[in-house]
């Protein structure tokens, strides 16, 4: 069993054979039946969850008993893809290469070249940020233009659209019509972006998953299954773009 340094009560750190430190973040969720543990690939850490917080250092020791295989996902997630200068990153799907610019006050598009090139202004110490900017903007613009189209084949009207830094889900729609999507959708294809947007809109007439509500989503996109098998197995490698 691999050694267990304790930060806090919600995290561990499992010692792997290799001396690897391995996160785990321990969670009481009282619908689960028994202990489990799962890879976050969004957060780069394994889940050990308990049914009550009595049954966590159950949770801590089954963890630890798959220290190895945890290390061995977690050593398998894509590298994290930082907006850094000379950094590959897709936008709609298309990987484009970010250069510093040393004018201008907005970032652009140069498309020439083997590979398209975005060029961020600014100081370099901002570079990030406003790259992260720009990415959000997009998001934006992309999932307004997607959500009031599939919002008027379901003859519906959102609340507000919100644009996340979320790791949990690609999307989500409140009780009172708030719609919320991470801006990491504008790294996917524009397919994927599309069909979490009709997935949310169909929510302001279906709150469930019920077969009701996945033909609502077909109505705004009958290839719906393909752009979820997608986000799917692509999912963790857009989760890794913007980190640090």
């Amino acid at each position: 069993m691999g050694m267990i340094a304790l930060e806090s009560y919600h995290r561990v750190f499992l010692i792997a054979k290799s001396g690897a430190s391995v996160p785990v973040r321990v969670q009481v969720d009282k619908r689960a039946r028994r202990v489990s543990v799962r890879i976050d690939p969004a957060a780069r850490e394994a889940v050990a969850t308990a049914p009550a917080a009595r049954h966590a250092l159950d949770a801590i020791s089954f963890a630890s008993e798959r220290v190895e295989w945890i290390a061995e996902r977690l050593g398998a997630l894509p590298p994290s893809v930082t907006f850094t200068p000379g950094a590959h990153v897709p936008l709609r799907g298309v990987v484009h290469r970010l250069q510093h610019a040393e004018g201008g006050r907005s970032v652009r598009l140069d498309p020439g070249g083997v590979m398209p090139v975005l060029l961020v202004p600014g100081s370099r110490a901002a570079f990030g940020d406003k790259t992260r900017g720009f990415f959000r903007a997009a998001a934006r613009t992309d999932l307004a233009e997607r959500v009031a189209a599939h919002a008027a084949t379901l003859k519906v009207a959102p609340r507000s659209i919100s644009i996340k830094d979320t790791r949990s889900r690609w999307g989500s729609c409140s009780s009172d019509g708030r719609l919320n999507f991470s801006w990491r959708l504008v790294c996917a294809p524009s397919f994927a972006l599309d069909y979490v947007a009709a997935h949310e809109v169909a929510h302001l007439r279906e709150m469930n998953h019920s077969a009701r509500f996945w033909r609502q989503v077909e109505r705004c996109v009958p290839d719906w299954e393909h752009a979820r098998k997608w986000l799917q197995s692509h999912g963790a490698a857009l989760h890794a773009i913007g980190d640090g």
